[in-house]
């Protein structure tokens, strides 16, 4: 596997809003002759490096841009039955204590646990997704540093839907937690795509969007506090910044997030999913930094 740096706008143009939102350090696109690489839709960062997993059941370990280290490819699912379906990861999160992972799949609609080495997988769907849509369901899944569990579908139930659904699990879903349902309603012409929690408590949500004239993929991020969720209402969020033109786009579906703790910046990874190489998209791994404004009393 190759990294190629991409341009990116320099100083003050690098932030993706106003000011003090993230300035984008960095950008690569990867690229590997192997025929299981690409399609990845989620992000774990580990000890200088990455694991990264695709819709078509597939993982990446790789060496962060600028390190040295093995890289490696493979199969995180056998499958069995309808491939996509079987197979469809699109979101991960994992304990840093133990190593374990947790993995979000369409389709199924279902949350898959296994241990650091990708053995031992245990498969729960819950009851309370079962009426997400199959191709909008568990697109965002985030283990908590408490223990709790937050899963965010990526579409609403209806056009009429106030949000989507989401739920937030007192426990492991995989040892029978049962959640809390509450809804999430991104910007406009924006789906979630995937989180994470900051040091702080706090977590950074990622949106796609897609916009027409040109048509092109673009993505936002949002920060929302686990704290503000209440059963049956909208969770609140702030708009944090726009990658879209001239930044590099692609169908950013993964992200990652480092550092941040006791004032420090925190760095920002997100991956594109190429979709199998179609329409011109790549896989695309950015890298922000960013300096979070202080939790209010």
């Amino acid at each position: 596997m190759a990294y190629v740096r991409l341009p990116i706008p320099m100083g003050e143009e690098a932030r993706i809003g106003g000011s003090g939102s993230p300035v984008m350090t960095g950008a690569w696109r990867m690229e590997s002759p192997n025929t299981q690489f690409g399609s990845y839709s989620a992000l774990l960062i580990t000890d200088g490096g990455f694991l990264s997993f695709s819709d078509q059941g597939g993982f990446l370990r790789a060496p962060l841009p600028g390190r040295r280290g093995k890289v490696e490819i493979g199969r995180a699912l056998s499958g069995a039955g309808d491939f996509k379906q079987m197979q469809d990861i699109e979101s991960a999160t994992a304990d840093p204590e133990t190593g374990r992972i947790w993995l979000g799949l369409e389709g199924r609609n279902a949350i898959i646990r296994m241990e650091a080495d990708l053995s031992g997988a245990k498969v729960v769907q819950p009851s309370a997704m079962q009426h997400w849509q199959s191709n909008g369901g568990p697109e965002s899944l985030l283990r908590l540093a408490d223990g709790r569990f937050l899963v965010l579908a990526e579409s609403a139930l209806s056009w009429k839907a106030k949000g989507s659904p989401a739920l937030l699990f007192p426990g492991d879903p995989v040892e029978g937690a049962q959640p809390e349902e509450f809804l999430f309603a991104p910007p406009e012409n924006y789906l979630p795509t995937d989180i994470k929690q900051l040091p702080d408590g706090r977590v950074l949500i990622l949106l796609r969007g897609i916009s027409l004239l040109p048509p092109r993929f673009t993505a936002k991020l949002v920060l929302a506090d686990p704290a503000h969720i209440r059963a049956g209402q909208l969770w609140p969020w702030q708009d944090v910044g726009t990658i879209d033109r001239p930044f590099p786009l692609d169908n950013y579906e993964g992200l990652e997030v480092t550092g941040g703790a006791q004032g420090a910046p925190l760095t920002i990874w997100i991956i594109s999913d190429d979709n199998g190489g179609e329409l011109l998209q790549h896989t695309v791994l950015l890298r922000l930094s960013w300096q979070v404004p202080p939790l209010k009393p």
